[in-house]
């Protein structure tokens, strides 16, 4: 989950004395630092490793961290934003009843989904404006100036992993000037830098700690082996601001945050590890063993098949949601994103959303200059499904499956082949293919050889020589 809030004045206090504490974790090492820069434009400040306030708030104010010089006009009203990465409740769960062990490994994991996550709206989020009226334009950045602060609970002491990512209204372009970003961006590509996140620690949770994933409503994943009721027990600071809002008679993001603001206790200084883990296991027992259920989630499972794929369901259900019937680059990442149960990494995911949503334009394919794509070039076909499977997660793989599918649909635009479920048509022809034309039963068979090859190299059921095979 991502949430992105403006900052003002009043808010900048709030990051540098509120949220500057440690994860209650013993052993902190690197991943338990007070705070720490993120961001290519804050190395190229000279910003790295742990927070200096005085630094944090000269370029929230716009200046230079060192010499003081202003970076940005002083007519800005919005100092920041404020991007909130927290883990799905599951994940946190873990964290707090798994041991310490898995604790760090948890935190971990997430600090690498939030990284991944950020090298995302670093790339293609983040953006600058140059000029008005028609001569606007919209020119990629160096990257973010920001400080993390990463935390392990709530205000009611529930595990609530969560990253908050305080970003500086403030970017250099690739033209060398500095300015305030495009916040547009931002908004356009809340969705998939989420997404990113969230795909990026399930695969980072798979790999060190053998976790699998479940499907959860909202298209989500969640821990295979975490019970609802356990993630309802552990849920109760949002339990508190949909009780306020019923009680307020409240139904917009407004009356969210006024519930938010309303419901919100102080902050307990100098958390213990040991302490708040011995709260978390007895408010579990209220449902029975947390020994039991984190045997559960450990537990070894059979080796999946190699070769994971993408759901295409969920990566379909999407891009379903496009307000305006069209995919932009970011909701291609997203959605190849949610379709990766098991997860995958942001670079992986960038390969894939590549492959479907080239530039169609000259213009810079950032923020919400993003070119439209049809849905039909970038949700495969049941003819394509059929014959080739599932795309493959494997970027590898995928351009495999992409290319014998534009064989596929090549062969048909050729011939309009507009009916029938087979990939070439086979099923609409009264005699076979002994009844085409020479020159179309070449294409056929030169196609069918494509389709075979790149079957055998997906592992999916090779077509028969004339007759493509609709099973595995």
């Amino acid at each position: 989950m991502l949430g992105v809030h403006r900052l003002t004045t009043r808010g900048v206090e709030y990051y540098l004395a509120d949220l500057a504490q440690e994860l209650p974790l013993p052993r902190l090492g690197e991943e338990g630092r007070l705070a720490a820069w993120s961001g290519r434009a804050a190395e190229g400040l000279g910003l790295r490793g742990a927070i200096d306030p005085e630094h944090l708030e000269a370029v929230l104010g716009g200046r230079h961290p060192t010499s003081g010089h202003r970076l940005r006009s002083e007519r800005a009203t919005v100092l920041g934003f404020d991007l909130t990465f927290s883990a799905p409740k599951s994940v946190s769960v873990v964290f707090a009843l798994g041991g310490e062990e898995a604790a760090h490994q948890v935190v971990r994991a997430h600090r690498e989904g939030v990284q991944g996550a950020l090298r995302y709206v670093e790339s293609h989020a983040l953006s600058a404006r140059r000029g008005s009226g028609e001569q606007r334009e919209i020119v990629p950045t160096t990257g973010l100036v920001a400080a993390s602060f990463t935390l392990g609970v709530n205000r009611n002491l529930d595990p609530h992993l969560h990253t908050h990512v305080v970003m500086a209204n403030l970017v250099r372009g690739l033209d060398s000037q500095w300015g305030t970003c495009d916040h547009r961006g931002l908004s356009a590509h809340r969705a998939a830098a989420a997404a990113v996140y969230e795909a990026h620690l399930r695969v980072e949770l798979t790999s060190r700690l053998g976790i699998r994933w479940v499907d959860a409503p909202g298209l989500r994943a969640e821990v295979d082996g975490v019970s609802p009721l356990l993630r309802g027990e552990f849920s109760s600071r949002s339990a508190d601001i949909r009780r306020h809002m019923a009680e307020q008679g409240a139904h917009s993001a407004r009356g969210a945050r006024v519930a938010w603001a309303a419901t919100r206790r102080d902050k307990r200084a100098g958390l213990d590890f040991g302490e708040l883990s011995t709260q978390w296991e007895r408010r579990a027992r209220s449902f029975g063993s947390p020994r039991a259920e984190m045997a559960a989630v450990f537990a070894p499972r059979p080796e999946r098949a190699p070769g994971q794929a993408v759901d295409e369901h969920r990566f379909g259900a999407v891009l379903s949601l496009a307000p305006d019937g069209a995919a932009r680059r970011r909701d291609v990442v997203a959605a190849f994103a949610t379709a990766a149960v098991d997860g995958a990494d942001e670079r992986g995911l960038e390969q894939l959303a590549q492959l479907w949503t080239p530039a169609l334009s000259d213009r810079a394919q950032v923020g919400v200059a993003e070119d439209r794509h049809t849905l039909r070039s970038v949700v495969p076909g049941a003819h394509l499904l059929t014959t080739l499977g599932p795309r493959p997660l494997n970027p590898v793989d995928h351009e495999v499956w992409r290319d014998a599918a534009r064989a596929i649909d090549g062969y048909r635009g050729r011939w309009g082949v507009t009916k029938g479920a087979d990939a070439l048509g086979e099923d609409a022809l009264p005699s076979g293919i002994s009844s085409l034309p020479t020159g179309r039963l070449i294409d056929h068979l030169q196609t069918t050889r494509q389709i075979e090859a790149a079957c055998r190299r997906l592992g999916w059921r090779a077509a028969r020589t004339h007759e493509m095979d609709r099973g595995r």
